[in-house]
């Protein structure tokens, strides 16, 4: 089952999107489809997975703050006027590992 949305964009980023839809795929139909259906399902993969973990800033063993994006995490730092020399942020948990592909050379 396929969906129709109708969004504006701007038209630099529109002519953009029809000249590599164009080197892509030709004049066949649905290429612009194709680019714009990849390009949200990636960006809302990220976005999800960004929710599944947060930013953690300490300092000596102790948790001076906790943000789900660095940019909030840094926003909370400067309200606590935390000097940021000698802190060390981490994530709750790692990224997905890359998937990988191509030949394994073992043994060499």
């Amino acid at each position: 089952m396929m969906g129709t949305i109708t969004i504006s964009i701007d038209d630099e980023l529109a002519e953009r999107l029809r000249r590599v839809a164009e080197r892509l795929y030709g004049s066949r139909r649905g290429g612009m489809s194709k680019i714009v259906e990849s390009a949200l399902r990636n960006y809302l993969s990220m976005l999800e997975e960004s929710d599944s973990f947060i930013y953690v800033a300490m300092k000596e063993g102790r948790v001076l703050a906790e943000a789900q994006t660095l940019s909030e995490l840094a926003e909370k730092l400067k309200k606590l006027n935390v000097d940021v020399r000698g802190l060390r942020v981490v994530r709750s948990s790692s990224p997905k590992s890359p998937a990988r592909g191509g030949y394994r050379l073992r043994g060499m």
